[in-house]
This record gives C-alpha cells, structure tokens and sequence, in this order.
C-alpha cells in the first residue's frame, strides 16, 4: 500500500513540479501579476490601442489644415478641332454670310497643380478634441480589462494553492489510513475485529486514492487556465511555490474604494458631449486658401517640340457652406444628442454600482473569512474527536464504523478549512486590485 502512495505522490509531483531547469516559478500573486504585464496577449494589445488612439489624435490635428495639392498631367491629340462659324463682315465679306474657322492646337500637353489649406475649419478642429477624449475612454478601458485578468488570476492563483493545500491534506490522511488498516488487520488476526470492518477500512483508502488523483487533475487544469492567462507556452513547466496554510487575521480596516466603472463612464460621456459638439459645427463656413500653377505647350506638329510652355498662377481663398443640410450628418447631430442623453443616465447608473460593488467586495471578505475561521475551530474539533475515539476504538469501547466516520468527518473538516482559507485571501485580493487599478 505504501508502494502505491509513493506512485501516486510521484505522478502528482510530475503534474506540477516538472523538472527544475527552464521552470517558472512563480512565489506570489504579485509574481504572476509582474509576469502578466510583460506577456500576456491582453496587455499587448492595450499597448497597440493606446498607439493607435494616439495615431487618430495626431490625424484629426493634421485634418484641422486638410493640406492637399493635386497635381494632373495630361497630352491631348486633338485629331479633330471644333470649328466655329464667325461673320463674313468681319473678314470683307458680305453681310449674313459666315466664315468656317477652325480652332485651337492639335496637340496640347497641360501641368497643373492646384494646391489648398484651410485656414478656419471649425468641424476639424473640434474632431481634435474628440480625438483626446477617445485616447482617454481607451486607457480606462484598457485598466477594466487589466482589472478584469487580474481578478482572473487571483481566483487561478488561490485555486491552485487551494488545490495543493489539499492534496497535502489527503496525502497526511492516507498515512492515517494506512495506520487505520494496519491496526484493523492486526486486530482481524487476532479475532477481534470483523473482516467486513477491514474491507470498509481499506475501500475508504481507495476512495481516498481517488480523491487525491482527482485533486491532482483538477491541479494540472488550474496551471493550463493560468498558461492561457499569462499567455505562458504550453510546454513550459509552471510551479506555485504554496506555503504551508497558516491562521490569518481579519483585516477590519480594508475597504473596498474603486471607482473604476465610474470613471470609466464619466470620460465616455465627455466622448459623447466633443462628438456632438463637433457634429454641429458641421454647418459651420470653411475657409480655405487655395491656388494654381499651371503651364501649357500648344503645338501644330508634334508633343513635346521646341514651342515655349506657358506659365500662369492665382492665389485666393474660399469660402464653403453648407446652404443645404446633409441628410446623415443632420442625423448625426441627432444621434450624438440622443447618446449623450443615455450617457448622462449611465453615469448614474455607474456611480451607484462602484458605491455597491465596494460594499459587496467588503461583505464578501468578511464572509469568507467567517467560514474560514468557523471551518478552521471545526477542524480542529473533528481532529480532537478522531484522535480521542481512535483510543477508544484500541481499548475495544468504540466500532470500526464509527472510528471511521470520525476519520472522514476529520478529512472532510481539513480539505473544507484550506478550501475557506483560499477563498478567503481570494476576497481580499479582489479588493487589493479594486483599490489599486484606477
């Protein structure tokens, strides 16, 4: 039977203690947290959205000018001039009579450049503003889903610690077993116990066998969540140093003070209110500077010959306006109304919850502890009991059966005390990240 714990204790071992070189430690939560910051896919792309809200403000500070300078060319072959018809008087000839004269030059090459700033666009401008409101509404964003993953990893954290906890709970309790059976085939051999009490006795130690394996699986399958959240290869072996579980006092003075969701929405109602601020300078003039360089070869023989290219220029500005709305940009301004409305109410709406959340992340600490704290006198009075009846048991007073009820009872006791204790530091993590994401 010992041969077969110490398999099952070596394959746990394989599990989630693989060999030392190459492996990742990692020794606490702010470990895995340092670890998620520098590789995980969720804050890589925080990094690119960030970039790239930046990019979209230094585009609309660009768009404010819409600088732009188009340049044609084009050689035309006119293999066909228009003719026009001119008065015959006008060459000697008799009046009412008309003269056939044909136009132009059969082979014309034209450069143009046509330059243009805008020297007021009052649209543009405010799209900049609108621009800075986004860069800000996509780094809180980018803190909830940090928030988000480090919550997630905390509950992966505490879980594996839970899990380890318990193993080595169910590994202490199969020694136990083994003194349990031992004593039992002892007293069968001598004919004072029941071979159905040994039978009992022994499938109790296969039952928990199984729940060891069991934790172990459930072990193996924490550390995978966790190589997907830290986006850690699935070949690199990861160990969660778990310290024995020790009594933790109650932390009376920690509260819960985020206000992330809050924030979160004040600064997209901010978005909403330069939106619709921008969408109604839509109507507002453009001016703009504008001007043309043009140079033109005329020529009867050929593109391109010696005949001289001739230059001309103007400068002047412009004035655009709107006399007829745009049906989309008309219901743009309606929209932008209307989402800032919803804005405004989901503002109200987000400072309520962040006042409740922190209440209830303070009311789910407190609660957790108290079963901590009422598992861990539970246990210890499952362990007194066990230990007492085990000595009743070898003065011939008390059953096999209930002897092992009381061991169960004790077992059942000490995996629920480190459960409650890892789910009490998991309570107080989640307000730890609530008060310092923000």
């Amino acid at each position: 039977m010992r041969k077969r714990l110490f398999v099952i204790q070596i394959l746990l071992v394989i599990t989630f203690a693989a060999d030392a070189q190459g492996e990742l430690k990692f020794q606490s939560l702010q470990e895995v947290f340092a670890y998620a910051d520098s590789h995980s896919s969720t804050f890589k792309n925080a990094t690119q959205q960030s970039i790239l809200a930046k990019y979209q403000t230094l585009a609309a500070k660009l768009a404010q000018w819409n600088f732009k300078s188009d340049a044609s060319f084009s050689s035309i072959d006119n293999t066909k001039l228009p003719v026009s018809y001119l008065p015959g008087e006008i060459f000697g000839g008799p009046a009412g009579t008309f003269k056939t004269i044909t136009l132009g030059q059969p082979y014309v090459s034209t450069l143009n450049i046509a330059p243009q700033i805008d020297v007021l666009n009052p649209y543009n401008m405010a799209r900049i503003r609108v621009a800075k409101a986004y860069e800000k509404v996509t780094d809180v964003n980018n803190l909830l889903s940090k928030k988000s993953l480090y919550e997630s990893l905390a509950g992966t954290f505490y879980n594996i610690l839970s899990y380890q906890w318990q193993i080595k709970v169910t590994q202490k309790s199969l020694l136990n077993l083994d003194t349990l059976v031992s004593i039992l085939q002892q007293k069968q051999q001598a004919g004072i116990a029941r071979m159905q009490d040994v039978n009992n006795v022994v499938a109790n130690q296969f039952t928990t066998r199984d729940k060891l394996q069991q934790l172990g699986v459930m072990l193996a399958q924490q550390y995978n969540s966790l190589k997907i959240l830290c986006d850690i290869d699935a070949v690199m072996p990861v160990l969660i140093n778990a310290a024995d579980p020790s009594m933790t006092a109650f932390d009376g003075s920690l509260a819960a003070s985020g206000h992330l969701q809050q924030t979160q929405t004040e600064l997209q109602k901010k978005y909403e209110e330069e939106d619709y601020r921008a969408a109604k300078r839509y109507y507002m003039p453009t001016v703009s500077a504008v001007g043309n360089l043009l140079w033109q070869q005329n020529s009867r023989k050929q593109f391109y010959d010696n005949n001289t290219w001739v230059s001309s220029n103007y400068i002047g500005f412009k004035i655009l306006l709107p006399l007829v709305p745009d049906a989309n940009k008309f219901a743009t301004v309606k929209y932008d109304r209307i989402n800032l409305v919803i804005a405004d109410v989901n503002l109200k709406h987000a400072i309520l919850q962040d006042s409740i959340d922190n209440e209830q992340l303070k009311l789910d600490y407190q609660k957790a502890f108290n079963s901590y704290d009422i598992a861990g006198k539970i246990d210890a009075l499952r362990q007194d009991s066990y230990q007492k009846n085990l000595d009743i048991y070898k003065q011939g007073i008390l059953s096999a059966t209930d002897l092992l009820l009381s061991f169960n009872d004790w077992l059942n006791s000490s995996l629920n005390t480190v459960a409650q204790l890892a789910n009490s530091e998991y309570a107080k993590s989640k307000i730890n990240i609530n008060n310092t994401v923000k």
